[in-house]
């Protein structure tokens, strides 16, 4: 696969995530692996595109630990929710409660 096909292919992991967004939309879970998906859509690309022009990936490191960190506090956010409400629907949730 040459280097169109790589970048074609990581647009079609994030375009993938995008859509699974707009359509998945009831349950938080399904909203955090969509912005996962998209996140690995992204990091492939930046890999992609880094990879080619530098050796040193510490950069790339930093992408990735912030998007484990990203997921490992949407996780607990999740639990915590889960805990508070007994479900994950996104209608469940009372945001603008005073």
């Amino acid at each position: 696969m040459n280097m169109s096909g790589e970048v074609l292919l990581s647009m079609f992991i994030y375009i993938s995530g995008v859509v699974i967004l707009l359509f998945q939309w009831k349950h938080i879970l399904n909203i955090m692996l969509s912005f996962e998906i998209m996140m690995l859509g992204i990091i492939f690309l930046f890999l992609l595109s880094w990879g080619l022009y530098s050796d040193d990936y510490s950069l790339m490191m930093v992408v990735v630990v912030f998007g484990v960190c990203e997921a490992s506090l949407g996780l607990s956010l999740l639990v915590s929710m889960v805990r508070v409400h007994g479900n994950d629907y996104v209608k469940s949730l009372n945001l603008y409660k005073l």
